[in-house]
């Protein structure tokens, strides 16, 4: 969950089969069972901060990055650095769509089973800089989406020209798995995918997902999302008194208009009334 009094900023771009999110976290605080749905590039941009799973720690100190695996599900301390300086990081989601086309680009190797869950790819200087120069279109709110697709092509193929294991990783989950849908939902209720990007992610066809969902939730996917995007518009609204331009757009709204009608349908006021 993002409520929390010592998340002082959180911003994400969609960018389709890419999804980008900024965090800003001026508390040391545990993120318990923080849940990956795809293949992320985790950089820390200042702080630290150390991943736990499957009984084992691994630390990410400020300008490294690592690659986590797809439907991973872990514990992460973050850390503010030596002169209390907040934690920042910048997290690319992959889809299975965009590492299948990276992977189809790339150099032709032969697979390996790969049991990592984590792979950490150290500190590269020309991706600190890529990772630095996208902090400002958290702010803007405006970019290039082909540049930005393009440069994570490059920082791909950068890594894994220094890390033998990535293609072999990213190879070995590409491909979506078909898995629980309530557990899953839970996990990522909050974020902005579509229903077409929900199907894919839990390995599923965009009918048999629908058909899935009705019977495990009784409604719709996309009525299922709406109300449980306003509760917690509601939460950010009362527990942080965030405004409600930055409510919408961290949900995924494409306007404001669409947000403040939404909420009134299903809660009966304005947002502004809280």
């Amino acid at each position: 969950m993002l409520i929390r009094e010592s998340i002082s900023g959180y911003k994400h771009i969609d960018l389709g089969n890419i999804k980008i999110a900024f965090t800003q976290v001026c508390q040391e605080e545990i993120f318990r069972d923080v849940y990956f749905a795809a293949n992320s590039l985790y950089y820390v941009e200042s702080g630290s901060a150390t991943l736990h799973i499957n009984g084992k720690d691994l630390t990410v100190k400020k300008g490294e990055i690592c690659l986590i695996k797809q439907h991973s599900k872990l514990d992460i301390r973050k850390f503010k650095d030596r002169n209390g300086q907040d934690f920042k990081s910048i997290i690319f989601y992959l889809f299975p769509d965009f590492v299948t086309e990276f992977i189809k680009q790339g150099k032709k190797y032969s697979p390996v089973l790969i049991s990592d869950e984590i792979i950490h790819l150290g500190r590269q200087l020309p991706l600190k800089l890529f990772f630095e120069s996208l902090l400002p279109l958290f702010e803007a709110k405006k970019l290039d989406r082909t540049d930005i697709r393009e440069k994570t092509f490059s920082a791909l193929n950068h890594l894994s020209g220094h890390n033998r294991k990535l293609l072999h990783f990213l190879s070995a989950n590409s491909k979506p798995v078909k898995i629980d849908l309530y557990e899953f939902m839970i996990h990522i209720a909050e974020h902005s995918y579509t229903v077409s990007e929900l199907a894919r992610l839990t390995g599923r066809s965009l009918s048999a997902f629908k058909r899935d969902f009705y019977e495990v939730f009784e409604t719709t996917p996309h009525q299922w999302l709406l109300r449980k995007k306003i509760d917690y518009a509601v939460q950010l609204l009362s527990d942080k008194k965030m405004k409600a331009s930055d409510i919408s757009f961290m949900l995924g709204f494409n306007e404001l208009s669409h947000f403040s009608a939404a909420f009134k349908k299903i809660k009966g006021i304005a947002p502004s009334h809280l």
